[in-house]
């Protein structure tokens, strides 16, 4: 009896520590570089691109760093504008929005700096992007041959600092991995298709 009691103590003192480590809150960012893509067909500038959504913290403390999990579930909102320079002169443009559900996934560590009420932190880990709508490139001769694909994927790391253990602001650099439009004309391939390497700066707040 008194063994039994003292393994549920134990289970019990170790199951909340463990649940203590999880928390949940809201993750944004916004993209940092602005780039401005050309071909002989399309001129592709003014990007974008912001994201939001609730995400989940995982850690597990380890000597002197925690180490663990972020996930996020954020809705991401990317916007251009394109221009069609085979209309010579009269070049037509419109602006394109795209919107995704952002999935990353990173491992994640912390450590703290001294008797500040600061840690850092850094994370790495791939990340996956589904499309829930998207407007078609509605250019002369274009409209047809180019739209934004469904899936994308990529990876990234960051750096940032967490203050109090509620805030974290940092910043981000991400690798696309895959192509964000089909396209069928290959000189069209480059301005919007190039695999996009992307600066952005992240904000969340966990409980």
């Amino acid at each position: 009896m008194i063994r039994s009691s003292l393994f549920i103590l134990i289970a019990s003192m170790f199951t909340t520590s463990l649940f203590g480590q999880i928390r949940f809150g809201v993750k944004a960012d916004v993209g940092l570089n602005n780039p401005r893509f050309n071909s002989e067909a399309l001129k592709v500038e003014n990007m974008t691109s912001y994201s939001i959504g609730p995400s989940i913290e995982a850690m597990f403390p380890f000597a002197v760093i925690d180490f663990g999990i972020e996930a996020s579930l954020l809705y991401n909102d990317n916007r251009m504008t394109v221009a069609n320079l085979t209309d010579g002169a009269s070049a037509t443009s419109n602006e394109v929005s795209n919107r995704y559900l952002y999935l990353p996934l990173n491992a994640k560590i912390k450590f703290g700096l001294g008797m500040l009420p600061l840690r850092m932190y850094a994370v790495a880990g791939p990340y996956a992007s589904y499309l829930i709508s998207g407007d078609g490139i509605d250019l002369q001769d274009v409209q047809a041959d180019i739209k934004a694909k469904e899936f994308q994927a990529g990876a990234n790391i960051g750096l940032g600092l967490e203050l109090f253990r509620m805030l974290q602001v940092g910043v981000n650099y991400g690798v696309q991995l895959t192509d964000n439009y089909a396209v069928e004309q290959p000189n069209w391939n480059d301005p919007l298709n190039g695999k996009s390497e992307t600066w952005s700066i992240s904000a969340a707040l966990y409980f």
